[in-house]
Order: C-alpha cells, then structure tokens, then sequence
C-alpha cells in the first residue's frame, strides 16, 4: 500500500511530461496553423481521456480504501464490544 502514492505520482508525471512533450514537438514541427490546431486539439483530446481513466483509477482505489477501513473500524469496534462484556 505503500508503493501506491508513488505509482501513482509516477503515472500523474508520466501523463503530464507526454503532453509538455507531445505539445512541444508539435509546435516545433513544420505544418501549417490548420493543422498545428487540429493535431493540439486532438493531443489536448487523448489527454483528457487519460486523466479521466486516472481519476476513475483513483476514484476506484479510494473508494476500495474506504471499504477496507470501514471493515477494519467496524471489526476493531466489534472486538471491543467483547472486551467491554468480558
């Protein structure tokens, strides 16, 4: 569970350093503006997808997080009820 933030972290820096990247060779390369905007509009478009599949991740992970220690709560509190009746 530990390595999890730093997946993590290595996923949010490998989506944001391909799209610093994809912009940049992109408004390097020799094309006319017309296209220069389409070939942005649809990196900006593959972008987009790839964070919502990150969130949705995210959202999931947590969500599972949330689960596992509410588990763990209501077993903790369940233990000391039969500790209390001892």
């Amino acid at each position: 569970m530990k390595n999890d933030g730093k997946a993590n972290g290595f996923l949010l820096g490998v989506l944001v350093g391909s799209l610093i990247g994809s912009v940049t060779a992109l408004l390097l390369a020799p094309t006319s503006g017309k296209k220069l905007r389409r070939k942005i509009s649809d990196t900006a478009e593959d972008f987009y997808e790839d964070a919502q599949e990150y969130y949705s991740t995210g959202k999931e992970k947590a969500e599972e997080f949330y689960r596992e220690g509410k588990k763990k709560a209501a077993d903790i509190v369940d233990e000391a009820k039969k500790l209390v009746k001892s």
